[in-house]
């Protein structure tokens, strides 16, 4: 099982004046059980934008914030809407739900199963990753983050960050952004590592293992620049500067499974009587699939 974007989900209290962490609790039974991966959801604590088919919500947001509201039917059976969202180090909530995010992945036992994200854009950009490795890999960039907060005093009381010392290495790194989630996704074969006859995707940073920055926005520069991107085999990426576009694939899965014409007539019916779109406008072909690799299933053997 995934739980995804793990910081929403991972709040105690029953009101904003009580709001605080629990991702010890969370992440002592993620811990405990091997069946389970999770991906952060890291707040980056910027000006972002909320993205989400759940119309009612993002309506909720717009009323919190009162910043304009975008939303649009297609082919949908909710309403996809986006809200302009800013999460400050002046507001309790934004920066407690901050630390929510990083005491997740400082207190996962396995980086092969807790992912590095920021649930694009709602808790923040993805362009952010490297600020949140500096935040992981470094207990003075947490620390010199905090001091910026307004209410520091009860964020420390409401999480547990302040008393983390925990820092992670590259080798971490690696596992809860490349290797990791290829596991995850069952493509462990392909990506994720670099032994023979993986796929040649390979990134190289300016940085030495042996010899690491003290200084973490040197670690956040040298992630936000890849010295050297290789992809399928093609440098496609030198001193930060995109050198070449090789072809894309589009990777799909391929599932058989038993057939069950009972479930299909039940699912068929059941669209027709509740859904305002047919069952049809979820179906992709071929002409949708550019450049396939596919990866077969079979759990009919």
């Amino acid at each position: 099982m995934h739980v995804t974007h793990l910081q929403f989900h991972a709040y105690g209290g029953d009101s904003w004046a009580n709001f605080e962490s629990r991702s010890k609790d969370v992440m002592d039974y993620v811990n405990a059980h091997d069946n389970i991966t999770v991906d952060m959801g890291q707040v980056t604590l910027d000006e972002t934008t909320t993205m989400t088919a759940d119309g009612p919500f993002e309506h909720h947001l717009r009323s919190l914030n009162n910043l304009k509201w975008a939303n649009v039917d297609v082919e949908l059976e909710t309403a996809a809407g986006v809200v302009p969202y800013i999460y400050s180090p002046n507001v309790k909530v934004c920066t407690i739900q901050w630390a929510v995010g990083l005491e997740i992945a400082l207190l996962a036992k396995d980086p092969m199963r807790t992912f590095i994200t920021t649930d694009h854009p709602n808790a923040g950009p993805f362009t952010r990753y490297p600020r949140v490795i500096a935040w992981l890999m470094s207990r003075a960039a947490r620390d010199a983050t905090m001091k910026t907060f307004k209410w520091l005093d009860k964020t420390i009381a409401a999480t547990s960050i302040d008393g983390i010392d925990r820092e992670l290495d590259l080798y971490e790194i690696a596992q809860m952004t490349r290797a990791g989630p290829a596991r995850a996704l069952g493509l462990a074969h392909m990506y994720g590592g670099l032994a023979p006859g993986m796929d040649a995707d390979v990134a190289v940073y300016a940085l030495n293992p042996e010899d690491m920055p003290s200084d973490p926005a040197a670690i956040e520069n040298a992630f936000s620049r890849c010295a050297l991107l290789v992809k399928d085999g093609v440098v496609t990426v030198r001193d930060g500067e995109v050198v070449a576009e090789p072809a894309k694939r589009t990777i799909w899965v391929d599932v058989k499974v038993p057939e069950n014409t009972q479930v299909q007539r039940d699912i068929y019916e059941h669209f027709l009587r509740h859904y305002s779109v047919k069952l049809d406008n979820y179906s992709l072909f071929e002409e949708h699939l550019h450049n396939p690799r596919v990866i077969e299933v079979d759990t009919t053997q």
